[in-house]
């Protein structure tokens, strides 16, 4: 939300949901956390803004506020997809392009050495993880139901699908206990989730998986009353931000 009573640094309001290492929420503080914040918190400064952070919300719920676009709202790290350009406004892109994986667990013998998305989806012995309201559900789960959809009564997803109310560092764990049997990462996150998680890197196999997702990076996407100065002068600030070396690089 850009508060007019303060043209000079206006305000930001910040939705999110949780995605660990690169972006969480401290309860004692009640303020985010992580390398994400960071950054958007330099953008913010460059363009003349003051964030507003609020507490964690729900990808769905997030989602449907946003969409809703009864005040202007902005999120960080989301995919520009078809779906989502035609009902959110997004800044340029935050950082480099992901490289995409199908994480396994290193000792599950019923996966190959080389495996296709695709191969796995069909295979109803193998459950995949994915995180409620992302482009993974956009793209891979939703118009399954869709097709299995016979009226308007809400499809459950299929036995193989595991939704799930976290983001990727949850993701992983969850495939590192067996809980679901492989989900899509950016291998750009893997050395610090790993590292949060304390798992071994030679338990888990990440197997290139080109094409399975956005092939653009994270961008912040706001409701589409978000005013388009706003919008500018974030894009402006993220060019003059991608023209320094980030610290951890």
């Amino acid at each position: 939300m850009i508060d007019e009573a303060s043209p000079a640094t206006p305000t930001l309001v910040m939705v999110f949901a949780e995605q660990p290492p690169i972006l969480n929420w401290n309860r004692e503080t009640q303020q985010p956390y992580g390398s994400l914040v960071d950054l958007m918190t330099r953008v913010a400064a460059r363009a003349g803004l003051t964030l507003l952070w609020q507490e964690p919300w729900a990808r769905r719920r997030l989602l449907t506020d946003l969409d809703a676009g009864r005040q202007p709202l902005c999120a960080l790290n989301w995919a520009l997809t078809p779906d989502r350009a035609t009902r959110f406004k997004f800044t340029e892109p935050l950082g480099p392009a992901p490289d995409w994986v199908l994480l396994v667990r290193a000792n599950d013998s019923r996966i190959g050495a080389t495996p296709t998305l695709d191969s796995l989806l069909a295979r109803p012995d193998l459950v995949f993880g994915f995180s409620d309201g992302s482009w993974a559900d956009e793209r891979y789960v939703r118009p399954e139901m869709d097709r299995r959809r016979t009226g308007t009564e809400p499809v459950a997803d299929a036995p193989n699908r595991e939704r799930v109310r976290a983001g990727l560092s949850t993701l992983v764990a969850m495939v590192h206990r067996g809980r679901i049997d492989y989900t899509l990462v950016d291998r750009r996150s893997m050395d610090r989730i790993l590292a949060e998680r304390h798992i071994p890197p030679a338990d888990l196999r990440a197997i290139p998986a080109p094409g399975s997702g956005p092939s653009q990076p994270g961008r912040v996407m706001c409701s589409r009353s978000t005013a388009a100065t706003v919008i500018d002068r974030l894009n402006q600030a993220i060019a003059e931000e991608a023209r320094l070396p980030l610290a951890e690089d």
